[in-house]
C-alpha cells in the first residue's frame, strides 16, 4: 500500500472509532451539517457554472436538484 493509501485507511479507521463513540443525538447531528457542507459545495457547483445567478436563483437550483435526487430514489425503493 503507498502512503497516501494509507494515511487514507487510518483516517477512515479515525473517522469510524469516532463515530463509534458518538451519541445517538451527536450521529444526528453530524448528518445534519454533513448535508450542509454538501449543500455548500453544490451551492458552490452552481455559481461556477452559472456567475450571473442570483443568491435566489442558486438557491431555486439547488432544490430542483435535491428535488431530482428525491425522485430518483423514489423509483429505487421496492
Amino acid at each position: 500500500m503507498d502512503d497516501i493509501a494509507e494515511l487514507a485507511a487510518a483516517i477512515d479507521r479515525e473517522k469510524l472509532e469516532r463515530a463509534k463513540r458518538m451519541t445517538p443525538q451527536e450521529r444526528f447531528l453530524a448528518g445534519a451539517e454533513l448535508f450542509e457542507d454538501a449543500c455548500e459545495v453544490s451551492r458552490a457547483g452552481i455559481r461556477a457554472l452559472n456567475p450571473g445567478f442570483t443568491d435566489t436563483e442558486v438557491e431555486e437550483e439547488l432544490r430542483r436538484r435535491l428535488g431530482i435526487a428525491d425522485r430518483l430514489d423514489e423509483k429505487r425503493e421496492p
